[in-house]
């Protein structure tokens, strides 16, 4: 009897501390402070309520520093996945071109077309744009119609860059197939827009002198004179070296000489002179040693101004 009494003081002094110890959601121990008596109790117990009290103003400000900072994880995350995806688009938008443009060296049209599509499908960026742009010329070059109405839904800047490119399509349609009529009348009359549409700009320009140069290969001189000598006029010879990185002004003034050596009503010796010395002002021509050579015959037999 004494030994089980024994040990059921035991189990009673165990299950008495197992009852006594508090655990948390984790499951572990809740330290409470030690009480030297019971008397000390109550002031125990009112001791955590004033801690209670000064818990939620105590633990508002980590809660609103936690939460800011996972809004600036959440954000950062969002900003490096935003990045990723452009990153993913982006390569994607050049390497189509790129094929795009291969296989339009390899002069392989439908593949080519077939990239520039993939490009644009791919996403809006530089690549995109100009595969775009490239589409558009390679179409009106194999002489589609009805290109304009989709240079329509572009932006301002980039429709006209688009309507110049489709004339430059049609005016290679022109010259491919043996001066095919519908490619010469579409590409004259969208110079003509781009030219009215935008009269200052580097595309308004760039647009009369391609026109008086289609107007040349098309055997139409009478007509393209004007377009030639009004743009070579309004531009200054102190900006001719900038200007002529982007437009062709040096082939403009060695046709315009051209046009004045024929021997027809606007033949002009000394106006083919001066147009002949304009192409010397851009360094780089590949027009220089011809206009050199004009010019020394003009020098040596011109009669200057002569009718037939």
């Amino acid at each position: 009897m004494t030994r089980i009494s024994a040990i059921l003081v035991f189990l009673s002094g165990t299950l008495l501390l197992a009852a006594a110890k508090k655990y948390d959601e984790r499951g572990n121990v809740i330290q409470q402070p030690e009480s030297a008596n019971t008397t000390a109790t109550p002031a125990t117990a009112q001791q955590p309520a004033a801690t209670l009290e000064n818990a939620p103003a105590a633990s508002a400000a980590p809660a609103e520093a936690s939460k800011t900072n996972e809004t600036g994880v959440k954000s950062e995350v969002a900003d490096e996945e935003t990045q990723a995806l452009l990153k993913q688009k982006n390569p994607l938008t050049k390497v189509y071109l790129e094929n795009g443009q291969m296989y339009l060296r390899s002069a392989r049209l439908e593949k080519a077309l077939e990239f520039f599509k993939k490009s644009i499908d791919a996403g809006d960026d530089s690549f995109s744009r100009e595969a775009k742009l490239q589409s558009l010329w390679l179409r009106a070059r194999r002489g589609d119609a009805a290109l304009e109405s989709e240079a329509e839904g572009l932006d301002e800047k980039l429709k006209v860059a688009a309507l110049l490119r489709i004339a430059d399509g049609y005016h290679s349609c022109a010259r491919e197939q043996s001066k095919k009529p519908d490619c010469i009348n579409e590409a004259e009359r969208i110079y003509a827009f781009v030219g009215e549409l935008e009269p200052r700009s580097t595309e308004g320009k760039l647009a009369r002198v391609r026109l008086g140069l289609l107007l040349l290969d098309a055997g139409r001189h009478e007509a393209a004179l004007p377009h030639l000598t009004t743009t070579l006029l309004n531009e200054s010879t102190a900006k001719s070296g900038i200007v002529a990185r982007e437009l062709p002004l040096d082939r403009a003034y060695f046709n315009l000489g051209q046009l004045y050596e024929r021997p027809w009503y606007h033949r002009d010796m000394h106006k083919a002179q001066a147009a002949y010395k304009q192409v010397l002002k851009y360094p780089g021509s590949p027009y220089h040693r011809v206009a050199r050579e004009r010019l020394a015959y003009i020098e040596r037999f011109g009669t200057g101004y002569q009718r037939p």
